[in-house]
């Protein structure tokens, strides 16, 4: 499906005031919606029926019931979602044949039918768009005036003048008059809902932006919203959107790039396009990719720091957007700065919680499951894995002459020293104390004696250090691992410090007796 197809029809889905389709005769409920008025019009024919005191009128009364029974049966029987949205104003446009007959018949008197202009104008009103409003007022007074200007006072009195006038002029202040309070209903109806779009998305899950999102498209009756943020190089990525977007193809450098995106993330100000085909401004790879038309860009700061760029974007042109719709967005952009906030906190402690304060390498419970999790790789692949303990030497010395502090600014620079020669899988968790430990996945015990060897020359303030290395075998369990290791250790500190002890891992049994023999 074409993306712009694709953003019209998620538009013709959504909840927004700006975009909510009438269709007052194939959504449900149409009975009750059309009851009142098709009552009134039987009782105008009825009344039409049994006070009609010339013969003459007969055909026009059979026509006035022909034609209201034929607006109720196309009311009924047609297929309206099939046709566009602006064909069911046909209907009640239709009953001006029915006024305009009804009035013909009792032209020469004073006729009483002018108000029945009333009954399309309320139905248009409440149920049409404002354009149809004004063609229900211009064939009110087409209705109600042309034949007075055409016939004169030979068919009509002057006294059907100022009943017709007096009709047009309530049906042209009163038809916008009860529009507008329509409108405002539903604007608070889609804001209610909105709000609680945003309660949803707050309460969906860990990281709320996906649901924030799809709450900013529903608030503004946008076709999409995506989300971007800084990455460590300060380029802004797509880091949530609504469905149906690719995110790993939206990247914006705002340090390259002169974009809307670049630019409200460096202004902090707000900007709405209109119309993305003609503005220079506009990205033409973000058109692309989306197929939107008109997009409001969102600034989103938290504490005065810009933290990301909300997007919300429109299949098709608008001049601009009403004020309650831009309120809700920024609302959604305030409660995304936040879940940002809380997303980051969430982060931040837990990566605390499975590191080390001091030195800022794992902690003991997050090499315990490194370890189980690199060991069951080993056995499953059949990849070397090797374990080495490395302990500084005479640190509790070190203390004592140089103090406490100096001794954590040593275990924190040593860590920062062994991260530069080891590999990003590889895994440093302080053990206790000045005790490290490594796990080197598809690393044996060759490579691992050379490792081992470039680690000693990184010790800093001229300090040493020692390393006990083994690599897992079969049957290996991480608690048999590290206690070899250990072992190793000891083998190094007994050997005169500042060196590498190593232990292979046990050969199995019928590999003992085939050495034997």
């Amino acid at each position: 499906m074409p993306a712009a197809r694709r953003w019209a029809d998620s538009l013709a889905a959504s909840t927004g005031p700006p975009v909510a389709e009438k269709r007052p005769l194939s959504d449900p409920g149409v009975l009750r919606r059309g009851a009142p008025f098709a009552g009134v019009a039987f009782v105008a024919v009825a009344v039409e029926a049994l006070t009609a005191t010339s013969s003459s009128n007969l055909p026009v009364l059979v026509a006035v019931v022909l034609t209201v029974g034929a607006l109720l049966t196309a009311a009924w029987v047609v297929p309206w979602r099939r046709l566009p949205a602006w064909s069911e104003a046909l209907v009640p446009l239709g009953f001006f044949v029915v006024v305009a007959l009804m009035n013909h018949a009792r032209g020469a008197a004073a006729t009483g039918y002018p108000p029945l202009v009333m009954l399309p104008i309320i139905w248009l009103a409440l149920y049409g768009t404002r354009g149809q409003l004004r063609v229900a007022i211009v064939a009110t007074a087409a209705t109600l005036l042309t034949p007075l200007v055409l016939a004169g006072s030979q068919i009509y009195p002057t006294s059907t003048w100022g009943l017709s006038v007096l009709a047009l002029a309530v049906g042209a202040v009163g038809g916008p008059a009860v529009q507008r309070l329509v409108d405002e209903s539903h604007q608070r109806a889609a804001d209610v809902a909105a709000v609680g779009a945003i309660t949803r998305a707050l309460t969906a899950g860990a990281d709320p932006r996906p649901e924030l999102c799809a709450a900013a498209a529903a608030v503004a009756g946008a076709g999409f919203a995506v989300l971007f943020e800084p990455d460590d190089d300060g380029v802004l990525v797509a880091t949530a959107g609504t469905d149906g977007l690719d995110l790993d193809e939206l990247r914006v450098d705002p340090q390259t790039e002169t974009a809307a995106t670049a630019q409200v993330w460096r202004t902090g100000r707000r900007l709405y396009l209109a119309d993305v085909r003609t503005d220079p401004r506009a990205s033409p790879r973000l058109t692309a990719l989306t197929g939107a038309v008109a997009v409001l860009f969102q600034p989103i700061t938290r504490d005065g720091r810009r933290t990301a760029v909300l997007i919300v974007g429109f299949p098709d042109v608008r001049a601009h957007l009403p004020q309650a719709a831009l309120d809700l967005v920024e609302l959604v952009a305030a409660e995304i700065a936040a879940a940002i906030d809380r997303a980051d906190l969430v982060a931040l402690m837990a990566a605390q919680a499975r590191t080390d304060a001091l030195t800022g390498a794992a902690n003991r419970r997050s090499w315990d499951e490194a370890l189980d999790r690199e060991l069951a790789r080993a056995v499953r692949t059949g990849d070397p894995l090797t374990v080495a303990l490395l302990d500084m030497d005479h640190f509790k010395a070190y203390n004592d002459s140089f103090g406490h502090n100096a001794g954590d600014a040593l275990l924190r620079d040593l860590v920062q020293a062994l991260r530069t020669e080891l590999r990003t899988g590889d895994v440093i968790a302080r053990w206790g104390g000045e005790e490290f430990a490594l796990a080197l996945p598809v690393c044996d015990m060759a490579q691992a004696q050379v490792i081992a060897a470039r680690l000693l020359a990184l010790v800093p303030s001229g300090q040493t250090v020692s390393i006990g290395l083994t690599q897992a075998g079969p049957g290996d369990t991480p608690r048999s691992l590290v206690g070899r290791a250990d072992r190793a250790l000891y083998l190094a500190k007994d050997g005169g410090r500042n060196r590498i002890g190593a232990l292979p891992a046990p050969a199995l049994p019928g590999e003992i007796d085939r050495a034997a023999s």
